[in-house]
C-alpha cells in the first residue's frame, strides 16, 4: 500500500475521573462528562485513530501501517503497531500517583512488550506537577508514606507554566495535578501503574484498582534531575527566513521538536514519518500527493514516503511540534 498523502484522524476522547471540559474551547464537540484526554495519534485497541477525509478515509491507522509498513512509518520499522501515541490531556482533577514500566519490565511482568517513556509540553499556565521522589526519598521512606497517605510529600512538586517542557523516562514516578493542560508524545502503551489514587472514588463510584506491588518493581528511585527541561537554543529552519527550530526531546524512543513557521517552508521526512501538531496559527500543510487544512490543536501524520512535505502559513506566523519516531 502507497501512502504518500498528510493524514488527518478523528481524535479519540477519554472519559476519565480527573477529567475537564477545556478542549471545548478548541471548537471540539465533546462527548458527555469529564474529558481527560484526547487520544490524537493511537494505534491501540482501547483508542484506535481512523482517518477522517481523503482517499484513505474509514482506514484505521493500524490498517495503515500493517499496509504501509515502513514505507508508511520509516525505515527500521519491523512492524507491529504505530511506535508513537500523541494526546492531548486536560486534568481538571489530579491523576493518580503512576509509573510507567520500560520495555524489559513490562515483559519481565506479563503486561506487555512496550514500555512507555513520554514528554510533556504544557499549553497554559496553572496547574501542579509532581515528578519523582524528593531528595533523600528512598523505597522504604516512600512505601512509608504511603502507608501514612502522605505520598504528595515524598514527592518534587512544580507548578506548570505555559511552554514548560517536562520529560519522563520510563520509571519515573509522577502525578498530573489540578489544572494541566498539555500536549504528550508517548511510546505506544497503556500500561500504567497506580500507586496511589488520592483516597478518591471512580466513575462507578468504587476506587480505582492499585497497582503497589508492580509500582515499587518499576520505581527508579536513584534518578536525579527534575523539573521543566532545558531546550535547546533557537535555529534557523533550513535558512527560511523567520522560520526557526528547537530541540524539546531526544530519546532512543522519539525526537520532538517546537518550530515557529512564518510563510511556506519544505521539509524533508528523511528516514521517518513525522506527526506535526498545531498549536496556533493556521495554514495548509502538504506534500507532492496532496493537502489538508492546518488548524490549532489539530494533528497531522505524514508518511516517511512522502518525502517532502510543506508547511504554508496565512497569517503571521504558526506554533507547530513535530514529532519524529526512532527504531
Amino acid at each position: 500500500m502507497e501512502v504518500r498523502v498528510p493524514l488527518i484522524f478523528r481524535p479519540v476522547y477519554q472519559s476519565l475521573v480527573w477529567g475537564g471540559r477545556r478542549m471545548a474551547a478548541w471548537g471540539r464537540v465533546l462527548p458527555d462528562g469529564p474529558i481527560g484526554e484526547a487520544w490524537e495519534l493511537a494505534d491501540h485497541p482501547r483508542g484506535m485513530s481512523v482517518v477522517v477525509a481523503g482517499p484513505f478515509a474509514g482506514r484505521t491507522l493500524h490498517e495503515l501501517v500493517r499496509g504501509g509498513g515502513a514505507a508508511l512509518v520509516g525505515d527500521g520499522f519491523s512492524g507491529g503497531e504505530f511506535p508513537l501515541m500523541v494526546k492531548l490531556i486536560d486534568a481538571r482533577h489530579r491523576l493518580s500517583v503512576q509509573v510507567h514500566p520500560n520495555t524489559e519490565i513490562a515483559r519481565q511482568l506479563g503486561v506487555g512488550q512496550h514500555g512507555k517513556t513520554e514528554c510533556w509540553v504544557f499549553l497554559e499556565d496553572g496547574g501542579e506537577i509532581f515528578q519523582g521522589t524528593g531528595p533523600g526519598v528512598d523505597r522504604v521512606a516512600f512505601e512509608r508514606a504511603l502507608a501514612e497517605h502522605n505520598v504528595a510529600g515524598a514527592l518534587n512538586r512544580f507548578e506548570a507554566r505555559k511552554g514548560d517542557v517536562f520529560f519522563l523516562p520510563a520509571r519515573t514516578v509522577h502525578a498530573l495535578g489540578e489544572g494541566c493542560l498539555l500536549y504528550e508524545v508517548q511510546q505506544t502503551s497503556d500500561i500504567t501503574f497506580r500507586v496511589y489514587d488520592w483516597d478518591r472514588l471512580g466513575l462507578d463510584g468504587k476506587p480505582r484498582p492499585l497497582h503497589v506491588t508492580e509500582s515499587m518493581a518499576t520505581i527508579d528511585f536513584s534518578r536525579l534531575g527534575f523539573g521543566p527541561h532545558k531546550p535547546a537554543g533557537w535555529s534557523a529552519l533550513d535558512g527560511s527566513a523567520g522560520c526557526r527550530s528547537r530541540v524539546l526531546a531526544d530519546c532512543a524512543h522519539f525526537s520532538l521538536r517546537e518550530q515557529s513557521v512564518r510563510g511556506t517552508v519544505d521539509q524533508m521526512t528523511e528516514a521517518a514519518c513525522v506527526v506535526v501538531t498545531c498549536l496556533t496559527g493556521q495554514g495548509t500543510l502538504s506534500t507532492d500527493a496532496g493537502e489538508v487544512a492546518f488548524l490549532p490543536m489539530q494533528t497531522v501524520l505524514v508518511p516517511a514516503d512522502a518525502r517532502r512535505w510543506r508547511l504554508s502559513v496565512s497569517g503571521d506566523e504558526a506554533q507547530v511540534l513535530v514529532a519524529t519516531p526512532k527504531f
